[in-house]
Parts: structure tokens; sequence; C-alpha cells
């Protein structure tokens, strides 16, 4: 008897230990306060024009907490491990990746290396940039969790440029599908979308890391900046991104609001149409970049925050430490050399016509405005005339419209490589080289980076290019600004990330 008491009473305790580890295992990754059905809303400057996360608006996809990569940045830039756990080089143009297993698309159907290089092969057919950034010539799978990428030639950014949102792992046969949304792999899945207005997702209740804690983040798209800044006062919206920096102080003083901001790898610039006959003269080029007043923009427009551009990247970088070039001939030296002459009220004149240019400018970043007429008011007084026009989509206004000068804003070193700007910005043949600019020598230059694995040779090849870059300027560099965010009191976890697609993940919360 004694011995079956002391079986039975081992068996209640057995039992008891393995409730509680159950209970464990089924609430270790569930917190508590999951099932308060808790909403967070956000406004967003940029709506998609689809949801395809191999399309041009694979950016906004990643932004909404849906879609994953085989790789992430960390917050020092460094490529660490998403879907992908691990992975080896085997020579200079072979990588073999091994999956995290137990992951699910938000259809239910399970990750494996198969439907990763599907995804991976869709994101090349349909995206020219990713062709640029992973230049692969083969994809092999070799376990149902494992495959190797093979490149084209040596391409030592491969591992950083696999967190670039166009490589999004997605089930490819939910993309076309007009009664679904794109099934990928986030913590969030894509629940409505109103395209212009707003997309609202939900908790992926099968994620395979840290589930959400809010149930929905229904995100707003609201391009005007002082809009955006108003629904963030009134509590239509918890938080709001690129808040227009001259009412920074104006949130200061609101209790209910904190004030977020960080450094970033982004940089406003000023883009010259090389296809312009007045810009594709340098001299000219030169006349505007001389005009601009970048000490000025930092402290009266951007308030401090924000440093004075030198070149493409900011001099946080190990590779962005380069000087601009100073114009030693005065503006009235370089129009003459072009046969230019003032005119009776003081405006420069050729063949009777007037030195009269188009500018570009957007709302989403209404800093970017005021940059413009401050420099249209600079150059106004030199004796060109400037023209801004405000327009709703920049990109395709510089894709279909006709213009001499823009406003324009890019993530330089978003993988924290120059590689990805460089070619995707630069090189003769890439889409994204809206400057229209060619250069064999910077062409030169970007392939030898390309080919470089030595960290300290790739970032003289970097300096090397900008040196061109600032020697040809295809664009003026105005300032590198810092990343401001508006949040409620009751937000927790929105993290002001120089990576600016990591904003909405697990962790995000709204205390109410």
């Amino acid at each position: 008897m004694k011995g079956s008491k002391k079986h039975i009473a081992l068996a209640i305790a057995s039992f008891f230990l393995l409730t509680l580890v159950l209970t464990g295992c089924a609430t270790s990754n569930v917190p508590t306060d999951i099932a308060s059905g808790k909403t967070m809303k956000v406004a967003f400057p940029w709506s998609p024009a689809s949801l395809d996360p191999h399309g041009s608006n694979s950016w906004e996809v990643m932004r909404s907490g849906t879609g994953e990569t085989l790789v992430r940045l960390n917050d020092q830039l460094e490529p660490i491990r998403w879907l992908a756990k691990e992975w080896k080089q085997e020579d200079e143009t072979s990588w073999v990746f091994k999956l995290e297993e137990q992951v699910n698309f938000h259809n239910g159907n399970a990750m494996d290396a198969n439907s990763v290089k599907e995804s991976l092969l869709r994101s090349l057919e349909k995206n020219q940039k990713a062709n640029d950034l992973l230049q692969i010539e083969e994809i092999e799978v070799l376990t149902a969790n494992e495959l190797k990428i093979v490149t084209k030639k040596p391409n030592s950014a491969l591992i950083a440029h696999l967190a670039d949102p166009s490589t999004i792992i997605v089930d490819v046969t939910t993309i076309e599908d007009k009664n679904t949304y794109p099934a990928s792999t986030g913590a969030f899945k894509i629940k409505q979308f109103n395209k212009d207005e707003s997309l609202l997702v939900e908790r992926n209740e099968d994620y395979w890391g840290e589930q959400a804690l809010l149930s929905e983040v229904k995100i707003n798209y609201i391009a005007d900046g002082n809009t955006r800044l108003l629904a963030l006062q009134s509590g239509e919206v918890d938080a709001a991104t690129d808040i227009p920096i001259d009412n920074i102080s104006i949130l200061e003083k609101d209790e209910k609001i904190e004030v977020l901001t960080a450094p970033s790898l982004r940089t406003h610039m000023l883009l010259f149409n090389m296809n312009s006959p007045l810009f594709e003269v340098v001299n000219h080029r030169k006349v505007i970049d001389r005009v601009i007043p970048r000490g000025e923009i930092v402290s009266k427009v951007m308030m401090g925050h924000g440093t004075v551009a030198n070149s493409p990247f900011s001099d946080i970088l190990p590779f962005g430490k380069v000087e601009r070039n100073e114009e030693k001939q005065s503006i009235e030296q370089l129009m003459t050399q072009g046969g230019w002459q003032k005119n009776s009220i003081g405006i420069w004149e050729k063949q009777g016509k007037p030195f009269e240019v188009t500018m570009l400018s957007f709302p989403q970043r209404p800093e970017l405005s005021v940059m413009a007429e401050i420099i249209q008011g600079r150059l106004v007084n030199e004796g060109i005339k400037v023209n801004i026009r405000q327009v709703e989509n920049i990109d395709d206004a510089l894709e279909k419209e006709d213009w001499d000068l823009s406003m324009y804003s890019m993530l330089t070193a978003h993988t924290g490589d120059p590689q990805y700007f460089l070619n995707v910005f630069y090189r003769s043949d890439s889409q994204a080289n809206v400057s229209h600019y060619v250069s064999n020598s910077l062409d030169s230059t970007v392939n030898q980076l390309n080919e470089t694995t030595e960290i300290t040779s790739r970032n003289q090849l970097a300096v090397q290019a900008q040196e061109t870059i600032n020697a040809d300027l295809p664009q003026s560099f105005i300032v590198h600004p810092k990343t401001v965010f508006g949040v409620r009191k009751e937000v927790q976890g929105f993290i002001p990330d120089p990576i600016e697609y990591y904003y909405i993940h697990s962790q995000i919360d709204v205390h109410e």
C-alpha cells in the first residue's frame, strides 16, 4: 500500500507539473492582456498603391508589421537573423542558409526552403532593385529548411541586402489572388486595405515569434504633415511619424504627447534633372549648390534636429566622412562663362530668355517645402526665377512630368552599407537614377565596390564614389535630418528606429 500511495502521489505531482508546463507553454508566448482587443492607430504619410510585397511599395508593407525578411538589421545596423536562423559562406559566390522551423504563412501554409526560393525568385522577377542588390545566379533547395544562394559575382553585401523590404518572404500563390491578401509571416496580418486611406492589420495568432500585444493596428495614411499633427493632438491617432519640425515645440507643451527623435540615415537633397537643357551644364548646378544656405536650414527649418550634409551619407557612418567641394568662382563668373547677362530687373538672361526653372516639392515631408521656399528666395536674389510646383506623388512626377529641380529625401544607408544606395541611385542603368546621371567613372568605382569584400577597402571606394558625385553635382545635399515622431503617453514600445520600416512590431502596446 505504501508503494501504491507513493506512486499515486508521484502521479498527482507529475500531473500538476505537466499542467504547469503546458500552461507555461501556452502562455509564455501570449501575454495575459492579449485578449483585451486593444487597437493602436498610427498616422503614416505614404499610402502604398498596392500590397504586393515585391512591388515598388515593399517598404510600406514592411512598415505594417506584416512582412519579414531572411535577415534584419539591429540598432547598430548589423545584420542579424530573422527568418534565416544562420548562414555561412562556402566560397566567393555561394551562401547556405538554414531557416527557422515551425514558421507558417498567414494562410496557415508552412514556410520552407521551397517557398522561400519561390518568393525570392518572384522578387527578382518583379523588382529590378532586388536584382541590383542581390545579383543572384541560382537558388538551390538543399533540404526542407536549407537552401543555397549563388550570386553572379562576389557580393559581400548580400547578407545586409537580404534585409531590404523588396525581399519580403511571402506565399507567392496568394499575391495574385483577388479574393485574399498576400500571406507573409509577420506578427500582424492584413485585415482590410482602403487605398489612399487606411490599412488595418490584426494579430497573427499563429506567429512563430513573440505574439503581438495588440489585437489590431490601424494605419491612417495622411499625406499632409499638419493634418497628421492635428490627428495626433485630437487623439484620432496614437502615434504619427514625420512630424513637421516647426511644430515640435507645440507638442512638447502637450502633457499627453511625447516627442521622440532619433539620428536618421536619411538625406534631404535637391535633385538636378540632367536631361534639362539648363542643368546638363555643370556651372549652372554649381550656382544652385553655392546658393543653398545649409547652416540656416539646419538651425531655422530643422530647429537643430539635423546636421549639414556634405555628401549622400551621414558622417556618423565610417564611409560618410567626406568634405563638400567649395566652389571658388563667384556666381557672376559661373554665369557669364555661359553667355548669361543680367537684364534691367536683375534676372539672368540669354538670347532674350530668362534663367527660369521649375522646382518640384511634395507635402509628405513638409520641411522640404519650407526649404524649397528658402532656396527659391535666395535664387531670385541672385537673378534666377524659380517656380515651385507641389505634387502629390513625387516619384510619379519625377518620372512623368517636366522638371528642372526637385526636393527629395532618401534613406541612403538603410542596410548600413554604401553599396545599396550607390547601385540603385547612381548606376547609369538603374531605373531609380532619378537625376538621369551618367558617369562611367562612377560606374567603375561602384563595380569595384560590389566585388570588394575587405571592409576598409569598401569604405575607401565609397568615399571615392562620393568625391566623384560631389564633383559632378547630380544633386545638392542639404541636411541629414533627425527622425521625429509624436506618440501619446499611453503608447509603449514605439521606437524611433533609424531603419524606418521596423516601427510596428509585436511588442508595441497601448495602455488604456
